[in-house]
């Protein structure tokens, strides 16, 4: 493969996902420490492992970047520019806080299928791989916390 052409539209939502996962494994230990009621427990547990695996999708991402040689943000202020919606701010409000909380899953897992796609037209195999790859995590995530609505 050529030198990537750091500007490449594909290379810029990469970094932007790294920025978005950023923001949602925070988001997820935000629900993960809040959330009351009578879900708590499954909640928790989900949110435990969505944590585990983000922090590893966000390291393959940021390492990924690298190989490319595109540097990944340089400072916590943009790595914490993201453009997910933030979460209510009541703790109480279990319903809200899970439904938000799927609402950026499904969010970041449709940029990755656009990544995915902008990889492909460029003939990035591996940036493909890695997109399909968290794409298809989130998807899974989202489905369990929706799962978990109205019930």
């Amino acid at each position: 493969m050529a030198k990537p052409d750091k500007k490449t539209p594909c290379y810029a939502a990469l970094v932007q996902a790294l920025r978005d996962t950023s923001y949602l494994l925070n988001q997820t230990y935000i629900v993960h420490w809040n959330l009351i009621g009578c879900k708590f427990y499954s909640i928790h547990k989900l949110t435990e492992s969505m944590y585990e695996e983000l922090q590893g999708g966000l390291d393959t991402i940021a390492e990924h970047l690298r190989s490319l040689d595109i540097a990944a943000p340089k400072t916590v202020e943009d790595l914490n520019y993201s453009s997910l919606p933030r979460l209510p701010e009541d703790c109480f409000d279990q319903e809200g806080l899970i439904s938000s909380l799927a609402a950026n899953t499904n969010t970041l897992a449709e940029t990755f299928v656009s990544i995915a796609t902008q990889a492909e037209a460029i003939g990035d195999q591996l940036t493909l791989d890695l997109a399909v790859e968290r794409g298809r995590a989130h998807k899974k995530y989202q489905w369990l916390l929706k799962s978990n609505l109205g019930c």
